[in-house]
């Protein structure tokens, strides 16, 4: 079989769809990725055939799109800045998936640019099976829009996602039909996810369970949740992730476990603001800084005390932290909950706040907006998550998500079956 998996948006985005690639390929399916430019080099570090598709998501990350629209305090607002960033260079992308795509026997795609992954499937009869980070579909669980303390009630949950939905098709079908017509199709008159859902091929939702009790029930078959996609050991290794560094072994080992903090690829609207309320705020705890793309740290933080590297391995660095400090993607939170740490989210938008609330719910975690975090704000946090207590759940709820392997196996397993 020959799979195009198309996935768009930072390296949170992608390297899952880089964790299904490598198991399909070791299958002996026929894999080409079809990834932002900046990405391609990470995809074919893993040994995955792949082309670029669309423009550069590093420099898209550091738009006003993002550092003001996505983090706005209004969901509404959010949601559109979300669909503003699908769009971005959505006719280079559709040229670029559709040339990637002749002679495919299936199409599997992110959520970032699922208007053109529906257009492209259904303009070449392909099967299309969407994976989503985290939960995007109308449900009764997990809220799209919350109180910033508490949650709604499940018919409340439920009508924010009509709504919300609602509010983006209005906002986003008439880039959709354009998208639609360069392929040859006829104008779309129902949401994209109807659309989707309407073609009865499963969503594979790569995310755990235990994170939104309830919602697999409420799914079912069509949206199964089959946990959250990491690449293996090997793979990590030809991504560079697991390099050994034996001056940060020594480090870490030379006294009490540190504080992890790490915000991503995600740029921060004022870096020397959040560089000092960390610093401030972790008085007491010995530091280890990803400095990722955001700028805020540099190697001259570097103190007795701090720690600064430009990225770390997650799964043989965090279970010798006390806790996590982090922007609450999807892929950092599985990192942190498979490490059974503790976690504080600093979100700054799109799914971020649902991994902080969901973080809470489940006792094992604070969310905080990032644009108001201060030293004091960040100090309370970490005495209410690096508690025995918390410690304790925080490891219960690691050993009880879907092993990684196991995740990576299942979402193939949907994929071959198309």
């Amino acid at each position: 079989m020959r799979v195009v998996a198309a996935f768009s948006g930072s390296r949170g985005d992608v390297q899952p769809g880089v964790a299904l690639a490598v198991e399909l390929a070791a299958r002996g399916h026929s894999v080409t990725m079809a990834v932002p430019p900046n990405l391609v080099d990470l995809a074919r570090a893993a040994g995955v055939d792949t082309v670029p598709c669309g423009i550069d998501t590093a420099a898209l990350l550091r738009s006003d799109t993002v550092t003001r629209d996505l983090r706005t305090a209004s969901p509404l607002r959010r949601m559109r800045a979300v669909a503003a960033i699908a769009r971005s260079g959505d006719r280079r992308a559709l040229d670029d998936l559709l040339a990637t795509v002749a002679g495919a026997d299936v199409l599997v795609a992110g959520s970032v640019g699922q208007e053109r992954a529906l257009a492209v499937a259904e303009a070449h009869d392909l099967p299309h099976v969407p994976v989503h980070l985290c939960p995007l579909r109308r449900n009764r669980i997990a809220a799209v829009i919350a109180p910033p303390r508490g949650d709604l009630p499940a018919p409340l949950v439920a009508a924010s996602w009509a709504l919300v939905e609602q509010a983006l098709w209005q906002t986003s079908r008439r880039d959709e039909n354009r998208l639609r017509a360069a392929v040859g199709l006829p104008a779309a008159h129902r949401p994209t996810a109807t659309r989707i859902a309407a073609h009865g091929i499963p969503e594979v939702q790569a995310y755990d369970p235990a994170l939104f009790p309830g919602l697999a029930d409420e799914w079912g078959p069509r949206r199964p949740l089959v946990g959250f996609l990491s690449v293996d050991a090997t793979t990590a290794d030809a991504l560079g992730d697991s390099d050994a560094d034996a001056d940060l072994d020594a480090w870490i080992d030379a006294g009490p476990p540190p504080v992890y903090v790490g915000f991503g690829s995600m740029s921060v609207a004022d870096p020397d603001r959040l560089r000092t309320a960390v610093l401030d705020g972790t008085v007491g705890h010995r530091v280890l800084v990803a400095s990722g793309w955001g700028g805020a740290f540099t190697p001259a933080d570097d103190d007795d005390r701090v720690r600064v590297v430009p990225s770390v391995d997650h799964a043989s660095v965090l279970p010798r932290c006390v806790a996590a400090v982090h922007h609450g993607g999807a892929g950092t939170t599985a990192a942190a909950l498979r490490a059974g740490i503790p976690a504080v989210a600093c979100w700054l938008g799109a799914d971020q706040p649902m991994w902080g609330r969901a973080l809470r719910r489940a006792g094992v975690g604070v969310s905080l907006r990032l644009s108001s975090l201060t030293s004091e704000l960040l100090r309370d946090a970490l005495t209410r998550v690096c508690t025995p207590a918390s410690r304790v759940r925080a490891g219960s709820l690691g050993e009880a998500l879907i092993p990684p392997d196991v995740a990576v196996r299942r979402a193939a397993d949907i994929v071959e079956a198309q």
